[in-house]
C-alpha cells in the first residue's frame, strides 16, 4: 500500500531480491588439507595463506528490454536512472481510462484514501517500480495519477504537500526542481505537471530509517527532475494560485481547493497562500471567476455569514467576517474584497490562534485590521 502522508513515510510493498547461494566444493586436484582431510603441515600452511574466495557477485537485474504488462503504463517514464531500471519482472499496473483494471482498483493502492482521488476526478493511475541494477533490496516506486484538469492535479499536489497541516512545520516537505512544482519529503517526493501528479517512494526493507532518508535525499531530487522533464503538460500554476503574492510566502505554502473555499457553501474553488513575517502569520485568499458578476456572487455569499459587515473603499466591494475552521476553535478575522472577476482576502492564520488569547498576544501573532487593509489595498492595486 502507498503511504500518502507528509509524515515520515512507511515502507510500501517491496520486492525482496535475494543473492543466489553459492556452494563451494573441493576439487580432486586440491590438497586434502584444504578440504579438511589429513595432509602435510606445509600444504595446510600454504592453504591458510591463500586469499579467501571472492564474495558472490550480486545478480545483474538490469539489462536488455524490460518486460511490462502494458506499454501505456510506462509511457513518458525513464527506462533507467542512475543504476535503477524498470522492474524486469513486469510489476507495473494500470487503473482507469485505457488500463486493464477499473479505477476502483486504486483503493488497493491508496490505502483508505482512494475516495479523495476520486473527488479530485482522477481518471487513470499507474504503479511502476524501478529496481536496483546492483541487486540490492532498494527500489523506487512511482505512482502516476492523471486527473481531468490541471487544477485538480495541482489541488491534489497541495493536499499531499500541505493538506491540513502547517507549511511552517519543520517536517513539511521542501521544494525541489521538477515539472510545475515538486517537493521532497522523508523518503518520498511529489511532482505536479499539467494534469499529472507523481508520487515517488524510495524503499529498502534492509536499511534503517536514517539510511533510507539519506539515500532518498541524494537520489530523489535528480530522479524527480528527470521524471518531470519527460512528462507532458503545462507548468503554469492555476490562475488563483498564480496570483498569490510572493513576498513572505512560505516555501510550498499554497493550498489549492477545488471544493468550497473556507467550507462556505456556494463560494466555490480557490487558493490559499500561507505567509510569515517574524512572529506574525496570515493567509491570503485568491479566487478567480469567469466574470465580475460571478465574483460579486462570491462576495455576496461571504457577506451573508453571521456577523459579517461591509467595508468601504476597497475594490468593487468588501466584507469583513470571522471564520472558525471547526466548531469551538477561535475565529480568524478575514477582510475580503472583489475587483472585476477576482476576489482576494487577507485573514489570520488559524494555527497561531488559541482560546483565551489576550489582545497583546494576538497582536504579536496576527496582522491588525489596519495592516490587513493596507496589504489588501496593495493587492487590489496589483490587479489593475
Amino acid at each position: 500500500m502507498l503511504t500518502t502522508s507528509t509524515d515520515p513515510v512507511a515502507p510500501t510493498v517491496r520486492h525482496r531480491w535475494r543473492r543466489p547461494l553459492v556452494g563451494l566444493a573441493c576439487a580432486a586436484t586440491v590438497l586434502a588439507a584444504a578440504c579438511g582431510g589429513s595432509g602435510s603441515d606445509k600444504a595446510t600452511a600454504e592453504s591458510a595463506r591463500r586469499p579467501p574466495p571472492p564474495a558472490p557477485a550480486r545478480p545483474v537485474v538490469c539489462g536488455g528490454e524490460a518486460r511490462v504488462n502494458d506499454p501505456g503504463n510506462v509511457a513518458g517514464l525513464p527506462k533507467s536512472f542512475e543504476g535503477y531500471c524498470l522492474d524486469p519482472a513486469g510489476s507495473d499496473k494500470g487503473f482507469g481510462d485505457g488500463a486493464k483494471q477499473g479505477i476502483d482498483g486504486i483503493c488497493d493502492v491508496f490505502d483508505g484514501e482512494c475516495e479523495i482521488y476520486k473527488r479530485h476526478h482522477v481518471k487513470r493511475v499507474v504503479e511502476v517500480r524501478y529496481v536496483d541494477g546492483g541487486g540490492s533490496a532498494s527500489s523506487l516506486d512511482v505512482y502516476l495519477s492523471t486527473f481531468d484538469a490541471p487544477e485538480q492535479a495541482y489541488a491534489m499536489f497541495t493536499k499531499r504537500v500541505v493538506g491540513d497541516g502547517d507549511p511552517a512545520h519543520p517536517d513539511t516537505p521542501r521544494p525541489i526542481a521538477g515539472g510545475g512544482a515538486a517537493a521532497l519529503g522523508t523518503g518520498n517526493a511529489y511532482l505536479w505537471r499539467g494534469s499529472l501528479l507523481a508520487e515517488v517512494t524510495f524503499n529498502d526493507d534492509k536499511a534503517s530509517a536514517a539510511d533510507i532518508k539519506a539515500r532518498a535525499d541524494k537520489l530523489l531530487p535528480s530522479f524527480v527532475k528527470t521524471l518531470g522533464d519527460g512528462l507532458a503538460g503545462a507548468t503554469d500554476l492555476p490562475a488563483a494560485a498564480a496570483e498569490l503574492p510572493k513576498p513572505d510566502l512560505l516555501p510550498l505554502g499554497v493550498r489549492h481547493v477545488t471544493g468550497d473555499v473556507l467550507d462556505v457553501a456556494g463560494v466555490g474553488p480557490g487558493a490559499f497562500g500561507y505567509y510569515r513575517d517574524g512572529e506574525r502569520r496570515w493567509r491570503v485568499l485568491s479566487i478567480v471567476r469567469a466574470d465580475g458578476a460571478q465574483a460579486r456572487d462570491v462576495l455576496g455569499t461571504l457577506g451573508k455569514l453571521a456577523g459579517a459587515g461591509e467595508e468601504k473603499a476597497l475594490g468593487d466591494g468588501a466584507v469583513r467576517f470571522g471564520h472558525a475552521e471547526a466548531a469551538g476553535l477561535p475565529q480568524a478575522e478575514w477582510l475580503v474584497a472583489q475587483k472585476g472577476k477576482r476576489v482576494v482576502g487577507i485573514g489570520d492564520e488559524a494555527r497561531v490562534l488559541t482560546g483565551g488569547m489576550s489582545p497583546d498576544e494576538r497582536a504579536k501573532r496576527c496582522l491588525s485590521l489596519a495592516d490587513k487593509k493596507k496589504r489588501l489595498t496593495a493587492l487590489l492595486a496589483a490587479l489593475e
